[in-house]
């Protein structure tokens, strides 16, 4: 089975390749992270692989009509959206245009997992209203994701926040990917400036 992950923010290709590994080992990962990486590696990919999991804006591509126009350009190749923002009517013309799922970044893990398995299985996913309009809010967040985002802000080092939390620095490394992945977040910074634009902390 090949996987192909286009995105831009490292921390978020990191999460989802990281999660995807652990839950489908026999997955072969392949990663992109702009416009023209994926079109070389979708180019030079004999038979397609097996699922594009791709962000629906990144150098490269920055909405809608490009998706469609590398649907149309890679007819056979399957393409799943994933995505932190993005309306209903957006998703429906992806969806028409021949994506066969899109994954809000928002989602759990597991959901994740199970919306690829599922896509992987020849079925389409779309989220419910609730998933696609839920964006980075504090729902979003676990508890958890929460004390590490607040120590995070107060500008601590993992292993502050590993003896802070009580918890093993591998751990809050795994946070600060589900971090990065919700609020589509490239390092620790943006994680903490984003986190702020949404008004998850003060």
């Amino acid at each position: 089975m090949r996987i192909l992950i286009a995105d831009d923010h490292d921390l978020v290709l990191d999460a989802v390749r990281s999660l995807l590994e652990h839950e489908l080992p026999d997955a072969d990962i392949s990663v992109a992270r702009n416009g023209d990486d994926l079109r070389t590696s979708l180019a030079a990919q004999d038979p397609e692989f097996d699922l594009a999991l791709i962000d629906l804006r990144m150098p490269g591509i920055t909405g809608v009509q490009d998706i469609k126009d590398l649907i149309a350009e890679f007819p056979e190749q399957r393409f799943a959206i994933l995505s932190g923002v993005a309306g209903q009517m957006e998703i429906a013309a992806l969806m028409e245009s021949g994506a066969r799922g899109f994954i809000p970044k928002t989602m759990p893990g597991d959901g994740l997992v199970a919306a690829v398995r599922l896509i992987l299985a020849g079925q389409v996913f779309t989220p419910t209203q609730s998933e696609s309009d839920s964006g980075a809010d504090g729902a979003a967040l676990t508890p958890r994701e929460r004390e590490v985002l607040f120590c995070l802000q107060r500008g601590e080092s993992n292993k502050q926040i590993a003896r802070v939390l009580d918890i093993q620095e591998t751990t809050v490394k795994l946070h600060l990917r589900s971090l990065a992945l919700k609020l589509e977040a490239r390092n620790r910074t943006e994680v903490v400036v984003k986190a702020i634009q949404s008004g998850l902390i003060a």
